[in-house]
């Protein structure tokens, strides 16, 4: 068993560590803060709370809620089921966004860098 714990650390560094329905909320709203900045979006940290022009997020003890509106977000209801992702809601019309991030991975990064583009171009 510690010999996984070793190997999971390990993994972690290369942000590749999905672990389920837990995640540090904090640290996710911080790399989700640089990484929504570093797309060319305008945001705001205060707290546990982050703006941005159409949405926000919020740092939870089980991860980092995402919402974020606008129309015909690029998204199906199968791009919140993915591991690292929880508690996903797409509405019908698709101009609202709600999941519970729980990892940082390569399909959280794309899927927030999807919605970073459409709301810088549409």
């Amino acid at each position: 068993m510690e010999q996984n714990d070793t190997e999971l650390d390990f993994l972690a560094a290369y942000g590749g560590v999905d672990d389920g329905q837990k995640g540090d909320g904090a640290a996710l709203l911080s790399a989700l803060h640089r990484f929504v900045k570093a797309g060319g979006l305008t945001c705001t940290l205060e707290g546990t709370t982050l703006t941005f022009d159409g949405g926000e997020a919020v740092a939870e003890d089980q991860g980092c809620r995402l919402t974020m509106t606008g129309e015909h977000l690029p998204l199906v209801a199968s791009d919140l089921t993915g591991p690292g992702f929880a508690e996903g809601n797409l509405n019908p019309d698709r101009t609202s966004v709600s999941t519970l991030l729980t990892a940082w991975t390569a399909e959280q990064r794309r899927f927030v860098e999807r919605l970073v583009e459409h709301r810088l171009h549409g």
